[in-house]
């Protein structure tokens, strides 16, 4: 075997072989996918309605509340399209795959990560990337994501969360 300085050729400086770093290349490009289908998209980004020009925030937003980990909250001004004046003015819909919000003794609907979309499902027009936001008759009681062939229904919120 050929040898560079005290190391033989094909070798890491790490002390690994060339197959267990491929193993541990796999297993990172693994964990980044994961990580990455639970909720890995900049949900900060601003959303577009269907001409592609910028909603803004006070008639449609997501975020990630700090004190709620691993919750999305999406913002939508009642009636749709219309602007916030006062906090009545908005339903409160929320991606909590861990449950925080109900552990703290919060009504939170079923979050269904797999759903179907109900016939009386319509397409708003707004999109956050490949994202689309689609209501239906259940608007009071849900919001369903759609994504390629991927539903959510997000569960609204009877209220709003204080911190943001």
């Amino acid at each position: 075997m050929r040898t560079v300085g005290e190391r033989e050729v094909g070798t890491s400086a790490f002390g690994l072989s060339s197959e267990e770093l491929m193993r541990l290349f796999v297993v990172l490009v693994l964990v980044a996918f994961v990580f990455a289908g639970c909720g890995g998209r900049d949900w900060d980004e601003g959303w577009s309605d269907a001409g592609g020009n910028v909603v803004p925030g006070d008639v449609l937003e997501t975020f990630k509340a700090e004190c709620v980990d691993g919750a999305v909250f999406l913002l939508v001004a009642w009636p749709l399209g219309t602007r916030v004046h006062n906090a009545a003015d908005r339903h409160w819909y929320v991606r909590d795959p861990q449950g925080t919000l109900e552990n703290w003794g919060m009504e939170v609907g079923p979050l269904d990560i797999d759903a179907a979309l109900p016939d009386s499902a319509r397409n708003t027009g707004y999109r956050l990337g490949d994202l689309q936001l689609w209501l239906g008759r259940d608007a009071r009681k849900a919001a369903y994501l759609v994504e390629g062939k991927t539903v959510e229904r997000w569960p609204r919120l009877t209220q709003g969360v204080g911190c943001q």
